[in-house]
């Protein structure tokens, strides 16, 4: 299996929230993990973590200022599944476009708790691709109900890094490149062209 770069922690975390990270042929290992392997991986990384989160977040008196931070923990509760909690709903919010009633709607909602698959990828260092539940919601505006979804990448380039004797040891990053409402595709600001990228980390 290959690994993978993540998105450019280097440096501050992001000085914009550009999508640049790429796949790389860098390493030979093409075979999935041996269940010893995916038990290392997991002893390494089992637990809770506490973080930060870095979104994208307009500044309206300093329009440069593209992004914002806030605290969020998660959990690695097996070898493959892990809970984010504490995501603000006003960061799908900040990405809504052309309809300002959407918007509203969505930042009333409560903190998201988020449940995801994982996959170990390899082990030095320890990746493993991201598989987030889709994000619903059941939202009241223009007058009548609707049903919000949105949909992340399974796997790459929704990915984590774990490496243990960096400045900012454990990475995420989560892309949703669809959202939906009452069942059509919209481009309400989240398409596969410009996704939602959510991209945490911790610190020693």
């Amino acid at each position: 299996m290959k690994k993978f770069t993540l998105i450019a922690f280097v440096g501050c975390i992001m000085a914009a929230l550009s999508f640049t990270s790429c796949n790389t042929d860098s390493d030979s290992d093409s075979q999935a993990l041996s269940a010893a392997q995916i038990q290392q991986c997991y002893l390494a990384t089992h637990g809770n973590h506490y973080g930060k989160m870095v979104y994208y977040a307009e500044n309206k008196a300093n329009v440069k200022d593209k992004q914002d931070t806030v605290s969020v923990s998660w959990k690695i509760t097996t070898d493959s599944t892990m809970t984010i909690y504490g995501i603000p709903a006003k960061v799908i919010a900040e990405r809504i476009q052309f309809n300002n009633e959407l918007k509203e709607a969505i930042e009333k909602q409560p903190e998201i708790t988020l449940n995801c698959k994982i996959q170990y990828a390899t082990v030095n260092p320890i990746q493993f691709y991201i598989g987030p539940d889709n994000i619903n919601y059941t939202l009241n505006y223009g007058g009548k109900e609707h049903k919000f979804e949105m949909r992340f990448y399974w796997g790459y380039p929704s990915i984590g890094q774990y490496s243990p004797d960096s400045k900012k040891p454990m990475l995420l990053q989560l892309v949703a490149p669809l959202l939906k409402i009452d069942g059509n595709e919209t481009s309400y600001g989240i398409t596969s062209s410009s996704p939602l990228q959510l991209l945490f980390y911790t610190e020693k």
